[in-house]
Order: structure tokens, then C-alpha cells, then sequence
């Protein structure tokens, strides 16, 4: 099977305000466990849009290498839609953040996303250990010996999540990737918060709840020492 592995940098984390800068992809066979097809480009957005100075701090983009090697955003998504197009699924790791993106620059280029076309995201679809402490993609791949020599890079953020994505049972893997995804709250006391803690909850400030995001698969009451309430997200 052919999947779609994709990444991208952005010049913040609100999709409708903020711009694509660099695109990573790789058309990745799942049984030979090796990429087909790598893209990497570096997009150039309309001249008043500046890169701000955190952004390249993170990702060590700079403004003349957007000015000096960025392609035009047409051309570059127009590419990027004809590799979706020949794939089964697209994946990547915290898909509501990419995904988000890649549809609203669509719409920019006078383009439409295929609404049929299903996506994995391995941030909740791979079957994790209970010695994962962290999902961040760096973090994860390092527990599972995969190395990311350039994080924040898109092409390196996309080649170490399918190396990472490669050292589970990919059938597995879409078997989670179709049970729902959930919000899952821990009626803890006070006193009990650390055990919440433990289990990967974080406290919602705003609704006083100590909260975690899983797949429904996961969300089997018996696995936790409280009780919880699970509420499917949309």
C-alpha cells in the first residue's frame, strides 16, 4: 500500500491567519517499509507576509532562504495534490494541525481537498507503550530508536514519523485509525491529581478538569484507578 506522509512548517498555528512555508512529503510503500517519492519545497507567501523571528529560531528558516529558494504556492500544492491523489492515506503526526492547513491553502490556490480521503494520525494511531512519556514526534521516535538529525525541518519530520510509523503492525495501525477519538475525564479529588498526572492527564483550567485526549479503543475504564467519563470528539 502507498501512503502520503506529510509535514508542514507554517509561519504560526492559526491556519486561517497564518501561511504555509515549507512542505514536506513522501509517498511511503507500506511492505516495503521504504519511501517511493520524496517533495520538499520551501513556499514563498505574498510579499507582505514576513517570517517572524520565532519561527526561524524553531525551525531554522530564515527570511532570505524564504526570498532566495521559496517556489510559488500554486505550483507547489498543485504537486502536492497529485501525490495525495495516488495514495491510499495521508499521515501525519497531530493531523487536525496539518490537516487544517493543507485545506485552507487549497482554498488560496483554487483548489478543493478530496473529502473521502482518510487520513492517520500518528500521534493517536500508533498503539504507544506504556513507557512513552511524551508524543512529541522527537521525543516518541528517540524511545523507539528512530533519530531526527533536523527536527522541525518538514522532509526530516516526515522520514523519522514513518520510520517511526514502520515499527508497528501497519494493519493494526488502521484499526485504530478508525475508532473514534475521545476526550476522556478523570473524576479525581484533589489529592488524587498525581495519579491523573501519571496517566498523561493535563488540567483544563478553564472547565476545572483534569483531561486526555485517546483513541475510544483505549478508553477502557478498567485501565484506570478513578473513575472517568468519555466523550467523543468531533
Amino acid at each position: 500500500m502507498l501512503i502520503l506522509g506529510l509535514d508542514f512548517e507554517t509561519t504560526g498555528l492559526d491556519a486561517t491567519e497564518n501561511r504555509v512555508i515549507e512542505i514536506g512529503a513522501v509517498v511511503w510503500d507500506t511492505d516495503r517499509r521504504r519511501p517511493v517519492q520524496l517533495f520538499s519545497e520551501l513556499i514563498k507567501p505574498e510579499p507582505h507576509i514576513q517570517l517572524p523571528p520565532e519561527i526561524t529560531e524553531v525551525t531554522g528558516i530564515t527570511q532570505e532562504d524564504i526570498d532566495r529558494f521559496g517556489e510559488d504556492g500554486v505550483a507547489a500544492f498543485s504537486r502536492l495534490q497529485d501525490l495525495v491523489s495516488q495514495c491510499d492515506y495521508v499521515v501525519a503526526h497531530n493531523v487536525s494541525f496539518d490537516r487544517s492547513f493543507y485545506e485552507n491553502e487549497l482554498m488560496r490556490c483554487g483548489f478543493v481537498a478530496d473529502p473521502s480521503k482518510p487520513w492517520i494520525d500518528t500521534l493517536y494511531d500508533l498503539p504507544f507503550s506504556n513507557r512513552v512519556s511524551s508524543r512529541k514526534l522527537t521525543h516518541v521516535a528517540a524511545d523507539y530508536g528512530v533519530f531526527n538529525p533536523y527536527s522541525h525541518r518538514a522532509l526530516f519530520d516526515v522520514i523519522t514519523m514513518l520510520q517511526l510509523l514502520s515499527q508497528f503492525d501497519f494493519d493494526e495501525v488502521l484499526v485504530r485509525q478508525k475508532s473514534p477519538n475521545v476526550e476522556v475525564v478523570s473524576h479525581v479529588t484533589y489529592d488524587e491529581r498525581e495519579e491523573a498526572k501519571k496517566m498523561g492527564f493535563r488540567w483544563d483550567a478553564g472547565r476545572r478538569i483534569w483531561v486526555k485526549s485517546m483513541k475510544a479503543c483505549d478508553a477502557n475504564p478498567g485501565v484506570f484507578p478513578f473513575d472517568i467519563s468519555v466523550h467523543e470528539l468531533n
